[in-house]
């Protein structure tokens, strides 16, 4: 772990986020590249011309940057080096372009909706949104969650027959030796449901592929899988749990929940999302 991009819109939500993270940089003494974006804004006068001056807009955030930045390196002498970058445009769609441009190993968010059903379903988070797009880690941050050595992790696996093709199982043994962390491997399936062949399969293969990592499988039954996931990790105690989104049709999501986006607004630990 090298470099890890924190965004920030400087409100209560972010701040937790950028404290989180910036103890995780000092931890690891990595690298950290703060990023705030403001959004396009509406035209304001009959002429359509912006209500405010983008030159000074971008100024402004800059400064408060600088001013995070000069106090961190007081606070945090670990972190190797603080940079800055403002920009106007869509926070999702430069945060992606940004980690790509700046070879980032892992993004740090907050979430501003946590713990409300109605901004879930009707605005969903920015974060979310990110880390259904972007090809490396981003850990999502609930509020008043403050940051310690992550030494348990939960990774949610569904036991898919991709898995076979995928590198999530690589990308979680990564993280886990990374973060020196104990690894427990959780599989959710329906309270009345046995086993199936499949799964039964996947299980083995899940296990044969963590031959060299120390970890423990768990097979829990729930027949809401974010409810079993998020009843494991404070059961047992785990530090951060991972997730990998996946890309579904319309129609799919309208009639399903994303395990993702539930955990992203009512999960109580750091949820971080991979892509295999």
């Amino acid at each position: 772990m090298k470099t890890i991009l924190i965004p920030t819109d400087f409100s209560e939500t972010t701040e937790n986020a950028v404290n989180y993270g910036l103890d995780m940089a000092n931890d690891h003494k990595a690298n950290v590249l703060l990023m705030h974006v403001n959004q396009i804004p509406a035209s304001t006068t009959e002429f359509g011309i912006s209500a405010y001056n983008v030159i000074d807009v971008k100024q402004n955030s800059l400064e408060l940057l600088n001013s995070l930045k000069n106090k961190i390196t007081q606070t945090h002498p670990s972190i190797k080096s603080i940079s800055c970058f403002t920009e106007i445009g869509s926070p999702s769609d430069l945060i992606l372009s940004y980690s790509k441009e700046n070879a980032v190993d892992i993004v740090i968010m907050g979430n501003s909706g946590y713990g409300s059903s109605f901004s879930k379903n009707l605005f969903g988070s920015t974060s979310v949104s990110v880390s259904k797009s972007i090809n490396v880690p981003v850990i999502i941050v609930p509020p008043n969650i403050y940051y310690t050595p992550l030494k348990k992790i939960a990774y949610g696996c569904d036991y898919e027959t991709d898995i076979t093709n995928s590198k999530s199982l690589e990308c979680v043994t990564n993280i886990s030796n990374d973060l020196n962390s104990d690894l427990n491997i959780v599989h959710i399936m329906p309270e009345d449901n046995l086993l199936s062949e499949q799964e039964a399969e996947m299980d083995y293969f899940v296990n044969g592929n963590l031959q060299t990592v120390m970890h423990k499988t768990f097979i829990i039954k729930n027949n809401n899988v974010s409810d079993g996931l998020i009843e494991f990790v404070t059961e047992h105690n785990i530090d951060l749990i991972i997730v990998e989104p996946k890309k579904h049709s319309m129609f799919h999501s309208i009639f399903h929940k994303s395990v993702t986006n539930e955990l992203a607004f009512f999960s109580p630990i750091p949820v971080m999302a991979i892509h295999g």
